[in-house]
């Protein structure tokens, strides 16, 4: 039975197991979502576990609601499907099932369900099966495809079919709140990691360092370039750089000092933006990396160095920041540090398929070629400067 209108409803009676599955060709991302609000006021969602808080539930436990994944990531065309099972109603007093286009919503861009070929089919173990099709010429990324509501006797299937904006579906759709398409995720200790996910195969993975140019009570005393320097008076030189080692074996490094700055479109596929001698730029300094490319890459070891000058680590406040588009900002503080070795390894990117593994590191070393013998590089380093 196909629920053509909106508002268009079907009873289903008990079942022990339904399955609602979403099903599309076209090259875009499509997720299949259920939010709820129980009986007791409990409201909630179960989505995938590629956006920051998303989990695929469980159908042996609360919500009694499990996904069978994501797919369509990287906006890939194919037989894409995503299947949710629902074992239990009882607890929900609304149960609605969404789609959100993460294609759309991620870019801004401002098209129509009916411009894919999207479809959600509902199946009970009674052989009940009811389908609703993705054809709203409304422009929004999320359709609230239709809702459960419970009864004593059965419970309801509705056509709701009302495609909304992301703010909109937030507030209005009980546990819809709690969906971001990105955040912040911050590795506070040695050892932490946060597997990235990109949605998109296309764009850059920005990597940013920056740091305290004038902590909050030396600004009539030389600030932060007397306490990084202990005294001097001469501007900070805190240049970001990186190892990289790709799948072909190549390995190198893309910094500052000897003009290494790399490129993007070819390889390393990692472009260094430009030095900032002075830590005067307000966004520090930057580095990205082509996501197109990074099956082509093995792992990438971020680190700072301190061309000139006493290190007192502890006045920088230095924090690296990762940022995908569509994922959690991972966030690497250094935090407050001693130590008389003017460089830092501070974080780990290491590439599988289509995940990023980021791991804090936050060592010191005498120079590049001890950080390289820490890390198994394996590169011959010679004196090097900057024009």
């Amino acid at each position: 039975m196909e629920l053509k209108q909106k508002g268009t409803k079907a009873d289903i009676g008990a079942f022990k197991q339904m399955k609602v599955s979403l099903t599309w060709r076209s090259a875009v991302d499509l997720d299949l979502m259920a939010f709820y609000k129980t009986g007791d006021g409990r409201t909630g969602g179960v989505y995938s576990d590629n956006y920051a808080g998303g989990t695929l539930g469980d159908l042996n436990q609360f919500p009694f609601i499990e996904l069978s994944g994501d797919e369509g990531v990287g906006a890939v065309g194919g037989e894409n499907s995503e299947d949710m099972r629902i074992v239990k109603l009882d607890d929900f007093e609304e149960l609605y099932i969404c789609a959100l286009n993460f294609t759309d919503a991620s870019s801004g861009t401002d098209k129509v369900f009916a411009d894919y070929d999207a479809r959600v089919d509902v199946v009970t173990d009674r052989g009940e099966s009811h389908t609703v099709v993705l054809d709203s010429q409304q422009p929004g990324p999320v359709a609230v495809i239709c809702k459960f509501a419970g009864g004593l006797i059965s419970n309801s299937l509705i056509n709701d079919s009302e495609v909304m904006r992301l703010e909109e579906f937030r507030s209005r759709i009980p546990g819809a709140s709690e969906l971001k398409l990105a955040s912040k995720i911050t590795l506070k200790s040695k050892g932490d990691s946060y597997a990235l996910r990109p949605k998109v195969s296309a764009g850059e993975i920005l990597i940013n360092l920056n740091w305290n140019q004038q902590p909050e009570g030396d600004q009539q005393s030389g600030g932060f370039f007397s306490k990084l320097f202990r005294g001097r008076s001469s501007a900070i030189d805190l240049d970001l750089g990186c190892l990289f080692e790709m799948r072909d074996g190549v390995k190198g490094s893309v910094q500052p000092l000897g003009n290494a700055f790399g490129a993007f479109d070819q390889p390393p596929y990692i472009n260094h933006l430009g030095d900032d001698r002075t830590g005067a730029w307000a966004e520090g300094e930057n580095m990205k990396i082509n996501l197109a490319r990074i099956q082509e890459l093995k792992r990438v070891l971020i680190y700072t160095y301190i061309y000139e000058g006493a290190p007192n680590w502890g006045s920088t406040d230095g924090v690296v920041t990762v940022k995908v588009p569509g994922q959690p900002v991972v966030e690497v503080p250094m935090g407050s540090q001693r130590d008389s070795r003017g460089f830092c390894a501070i974080t780990l990117l290491e590439f599988e398929g289509t995940e990023i593994k980021v791991t804090k590191l936050v060592t010191f070393h005498k120079g590049h070629s001890e950080c390289d013998r820490t890390y198994r590089w394996g590169l011959e380093w010679v004196a090097g400067s900057k024009d």
